[in-house]
């Protein structure tokens, strides 16, 4: 399919097709919310027409509206650096209206407003909170290392939205009792809530490329000599793997910490940077890549997955601490299913990629223990640790 890329002639076409269709230029279909009718190759396009359709914008809104979320992850991550101290916290919302809340303990309004750009000045929202961002960071990472050693399961992520730390268990009656035993510290912003079972793995069958098991990643490049290219999936998959009967190269693998994530050379295969997003097999160019620190929290975001295929959410926690990763770090992204899927998360889809038009966000881990429905991913910087970078060019 020959790439067509954002004209203005193609947005006349476009602007034609969604007065003739109900949807706009997105009707109705079988993978996931929508299908677009336009027949176009364009991610961006592609991406803002599911979002547009799901939220009753304009075309036009749509990529603003990514733009200011590109924006509001920069400010994301230089508040988190430069106003530590009282900073809690910011992300967006996409109803009623589109806006930016940003968080602060004291003097709010006169600590953002050297930070306030013009795209963004018409859509923040500023509010006080009780706890600091770092301050919640410190209380989980307190809770998790008293838990630990106990033999007791939990995951654990921070609710930035209500400002406090989540902890999530199963053994309730257990985790009580060790709280009034004193092995367990709990300080006054972390909340314990009981579920069913911890969160699932998806490591058991084929994904966005037809492996032996999981789903396929990013083309990554190994950062040293000799340079060998290859694929990732998620570390806690099988390091035996094979693509089109063809067994893959394991090369390394990271699975503790912030990390679920290894990779794998592709003898006889062209490695290029592309990932598969549709189950027709079609394709796009990753040609960039989100930190973590960049991903804001109600930010869209998009994945492919072998059981799941392509689904989208909003980004609720930058903190998650998956109880599945071995002494996990709180790193983990958590994305809620509120754009309309039946699901974000299921057996087979582990590995697969997370992103947004054409940059890399994340890799597929599983999903958290509260909502099966939903999702989680390990942020795309931490993929670094193999001693490879994703592919952003050939």
């Amino acid at each position: 399919m020959k790439k067509i890329k954002l004209s203005l002639i193609l947005v006349v076409v476009l602007v034609i097709a969604s007065a003739l269709s109900p949807f706009g230029a997105v009707a109705q279909g079988t993978e996931g919310k929508s299908s677009v009718l336009f027949n176009d190759n364009d991610p961006l396009l592609w991406d803002a027409q599911v979002y547009a359709s799901n939220m009753g914008v304009s075309l036009d809104e749509a990529i603003r509206r990514f733009q200011l979320q590109d924006i509001a992850g920069d400010l994301d991550a230089e508040l988190s650096m430069k106003e530590a101290e009282t900073f809690a916290g910011l992300w967006l919302e996409h109803t009623p209206e589109f806006r930016l809340v940003v968080q602060f303990t004291r003097n709010a309004e006169e600590t953002i407003k050297p930070y306030i750009s013009k795209e963004l000045a018409d859509i923040v929202e500023v509010r006080t909170a009780k706890v600091s961002l770092l301050e919640l960071q410190k209380a989980q990472d307190d809770v998790i290392s008293s838990v630990s050693g106990l033999d007791i399961p939990v995951e654990s992520g921070i609710n930035v939205f209500e400002n406090r730390v989540e902890l999530y268990v199963v053994d309730r009656a257990r985790f009580d009792e060790a709280v009034q035993e004193g092995k367990v510290q709990l300080p006054d912003n972390v909340v314990v809530i009981t579920v069913e079972e911890m969160g699932k793995l998806d490591a058991d069958i084929y994904g966005g490329l037809p492996l032996s098991s999981c789903t396929s990643g990013f083309s990554v490049r190994q950062t040293n000599d000799p340079g060998y290219k290859g694929i990732t999936t998620a570390g806690h998959c099988p390091d035996s793997l094979s693509y089109n009967g063809t067994n893959l190269t394991f090369m390394a693998q990271l699975y503790s910490g912030s990390y679920d994530i290894q990779w794998h050379r592709a003898p006889g295969f062209t490695v290029t940077n592309k990932i598969r997003w549709w189950s027709d097999g079609s394709t796009r160019d990753i040609t960039a890549t989100k930190h973590r620190n960049n991903q804001v929290i109600g930010g869209y975001v998009c994945k492919y997955g072998k059981t799941t295929h392509y689904t989208c959410g909003y980004i609720s926690d930058k903190n998650l601490c998956p109880s599945s990763v071995p002494n996990c770090g709180a790193t983990f992204i958590r994305v809620d299913n509120t754009a309309g899927y039946n699901d974000l998360s299921s057996g087979g889809d582990s590995g697969g990629p997370w992103f947004l038009t054409n940059t890399a966000y994340g890799t597929h881990v599983g999903s958290p223990a509260d909502d099966p429905n939903d999702a989680v991913y390990m942020a795309v910087n931490y993929i670094g640790g193999l001693g490879v970078s994703v592919m952003t060019s050939p």
